[in-house]
């Protein structure tokens, strides 16, 4: 009795082995979309097929490929980035769970190559405090620092402390350490007063010109310093105190 868990009939002696045919043998033509896309690369492919990539598989009677051309042919291709979820989700085959996928791809793809939006410029205290009306509900004292570039770009908001401590206590490396790791060139301080003075003390003044001779030695130039409370702001540099 034959026992062989071997193939019972071999090829005659002489006669090549046929070996499989992988992906690289086929003809494009014939190639699932995701095959097509894994031998040729995503750019090998035209919208409808990268759309069956995305649909993942078609339905009974009509697969995906198929499903792809309608949505192209109906919408075109510049229209599918305008369909809602139910648009989506009420063509054949697709579904809201493929709807919900397209439309997550969609708008990675949006954000993605979406160009990054402009940084608000600083060119007056007004300017800067529109950037820091939060901390007037602050109850805690916040000092804050704003990083510009050489255009007066904002580069960077930071909370440099928070809490019970004076802001007169904060050294100057811990200002000007954010403003050397992203290369501004200027910066501009603010800190609120949670019991509503806008009236700048004496020690408000001092560490001012401290942080500002400070910036001076490292090429970094302090704009102004801004007391904020719910009663509105105080620049120092338009009181003169800078």
């Amino acid at each position: 009795m034959d026992g062989s868990c071997y193939p019972s009939e071999a090829p005659p002696l002489g006669e090549p082995v046929r070996r499989q045919k992988s992906l690289k043998d086929l003809p494009p033509a014939i190639l699932k979309p995701r095959d097509k896309l894994l031998r040729f690369g995503a750019r090998g492919l035209n919208h409808a097929e990268l759309l069956a990539v995305l649909l993942g598989h078609g339905v009974r009677g009509q697969n995906v490929i198929k499903i792809a051309e309608d949505l192209v042919g109906r919408h075109g291709a510049s229209g599918l980035a305008g369909l809602t979820l139910q648009e989506w989700a009420a063509h054949v085959g697709v579904g809201r769970i493929k709807a919900a996928r397209m439309l997550a791809a969609l708008e990675l793809g949006r954000r993605l190559f979406a160009p990054p939006p402009d940084e608000p410029r600083i060119s007056s205290p007004a300017e800067a405090y529109a950037l820091l009306r939060d901390l007037r509900k602050a109850r805690k004292e916040h000092l804050v620092a704003l990083y510009l570039d050489a255009q007066n770009r904002l580069i960077l908001r930071d909370t440099v402390s928070i809490g019970g401590l004076n802001t007169t206590r904060t050294h100057p490396r811990e200002v000007l350490q954010p403003a050397i790791v992203h290369s501004a060139l200027a910066f501009i301080l603010a800190h609120n007063h949670p019991s509503g003075s806008l009236e700048p003390s004496r020690d408000d003044v001092e560490f001012t010109r401290t942080i500002g001779r400070a910036g001076e030695l490292m090429g970094i130039s302090l704009y102004d310093h801004l007391i904020v409370s719910h009663r509105g702001f105080v620049s120092l540099k338009e009181k003169g105190l800078l």
